[in-house]
């Protein structure tokens, strides 16, 4: 807060090109997202160790580290009376752009291959919040930009659960053959159908029953943005019918009106 010459406090807005700034840093943290999961998709059809790249483990330790700096310069729009609370809020992203991965490395911490696998996707969970923060700049229709999210919840949701699936069951289960094959199963098992390929491992279980909630949590929601949708232009349709359909008064009526007016007026 500013407290002005005559005692009023008012809001201090960022400058123009504090807001530049973070945005051209969000779209950063996007890009090298997308890298980032390239990286790993590529390297899990391939059966290439993520751990076991230096050139991955180095690609991830920056990206975590622009990450942490990314929030500090989000801090710095946020009132300084107000910063300890921002950070409490969004303390979440502030561990999960931790690079895990290297602190491990380096406490010479052993992790299954299952938790590692895991750990390398924590990062973006911050991506995830950067991009809804990036669909709500792009659209002024909260509906809209909330529909996006869910969307790309869904889309994230089947990708990373595709591969984690096919890193667990390939070894093990003789139905899953390629990538293509898990990404069949994800996709179906999100629509609650069922598949015709079966979890055999434990993760491939838990994966089935996370992917079967989330579908019939999400799922719903684009029904009911569709059904929206349509009413709304129903509604629209018919009161533009309406105006047109409706006669425009004539000069008889509008002098029949205004004498009318002048009767009661007398009276």
């Amino acid at each position: 807060m500013r407290i002005r010459s005559d005692g009023t406090a008012t809001d201090v807005y960022p400058p123009r090109w504090y807001r530049v700034v973070l945005t051209v840093a969000r779209y950063i943290v996007l890009a090298l997202s997308v890298g980032m999961i390239v990286w790993i998709t590529r390297d899990t059809v391939a059966g290439v160790s993520l751990l076991s790249s230096p050139g991955y483990m180095r690609y991830q330790l920056g990206v975590c580290l622009f990450f942490l700096c990314d929030i500090v310069l989000e801090t710095f729009g946020v009132p300084f009376g107000r910063r300890w609370r921002w950070v409490r809020n969004h303390l979440l992203f502030v561990l999960v752009s931790v690079p895990w991965l290297s602190l491990f490395g380096w406490c010479h911490v052993e992790l299954s291959p299952s938790v590692s696998y895991l750990v390398k996707f924590i990062p973006m969970i911050r991506t995830g919040y950067v991009v809804a923060l990036v669909t709500g700049a792009l659209t002024s229709n909260r509906a809209v930009s909330l529909l996006a999210v869910y969307v790309m919840w869904t889309a994230a949701s089947v990708y990373f659960g595709s591969l984690m699936f096919f890193v667990e069951e390939s070894p093990v289960n003789p139905q899953v053959d390629s990538w293509a094959t898990a990404m069949w199963w994800a996709s179906v098992s999100m629509t609650t159908l069922g598949s015709s390929v079966d979890a055999v491992t434990a993760t491939g279980r838990v994966l089935g029953v996370i992917l079967s909630g989330e579908g019939l949590m999400l799922l719903p929601v684009f029904t009911v943005y569709v059904t929206n949708a349509v009413q709304t232009r129903e509604r629209r349709g018919a009161m533009a019918l309406d105006s047109f359909r409706r006669p425009a008064a004539g000069p008889a009526e509008e002098k029949k009106t205004e004498t009318d007016g002048d009767v009661a007026e007398n009276t």
